[in-house]
């Protein structure tokens, strides 16, 4: 079966002693690990009770979003997953709070949005609302982001269950390698990964 696409263009590539290939790139954050396929809820989950990993989640970007609100309106933007785990973040809190719920969102400061503002996104005939909760600086990676939603808003507007990118923080660098053996058999198949830069020598 075909393994994971990989997520960073232009990722310095090797060749591994397995014949499979190790991909290096400045991965955002504390993320050591990112995976591009397909990822059921459950497979997000079980990733995440693997003994190397420290902290697993979804996190999608879409492009070519709508964003409405009662004073503005924006077309074919990009929204990133609001991850939960504070080693995942790629984006520090300026201002309110983190998400709690499916029905709220980050905005990004400086984009447009404001704090407590009622807010719906569309993409492709899908849509979702919710209200800003809290406003974040730029996303390392992806500084032109205007909105951080939900994984499971982010499914939705995608018109799919799960996700299509999952980041992992390890608990320990030297994991990397059985961290990957383990990540396959949850999934059922090889994978291709990329690994962030601080890890080289440990992979």
């Amino acid at each position: 079966m075909a393994g994971f696409a990989v997520a960073a263009v232009g990722a310095f590539v090797v060749v591994d002693r397995g014949g499979g290939t190790e991909r290096f790139a400045d991965l955002p954050g504390g993320v050591d690990v990112r995976l591009v396929g397909r990822f059921t809820p459950v497979q997000v989950e079980r990733l995440g009770q693997l003994p190397e990993a420290a902290a697993v989640e979804c996190d999608d970007t879409l492009y070519d979003v709508g964003i409405a609100t009662g004073r503005l309106n924006l077309g074919q933007v990009t929204v990133l997953t609001a991850v939960k785990s504070a080693g995942l973040q790629r984006a520090a809190l300026v201002q309110g709070r983190g998400v709690q719920g499916d029905a709220e969102m980050l905005a990004v400061d400086g984009r447009g949005l404001r704090l407590g503002e009622r807010v719906t996104v569309t993409r492709g005939g899908r849509g979702v609302a919710g209200t800003v909760v809290g406003v974040v600086a730029r996303p390392s990676g992806q500084p032109d982001a205007v909105a951080l939603l939900p994984a499971a808003a982010m499914a939705r507007l995608d018109g799919r269950s799960g996700c299509g990118e999952v980041v992992v923080q390890l608990k320990r660098r030297s994991q990397a390698t059985a961290f990957q053996r383990a990540a396959r058999g949850v999934v059922g198949r090889d994978s291709v990964v990329t690994y962030d830069e601080s890890l080289r020598g440990h992979v």
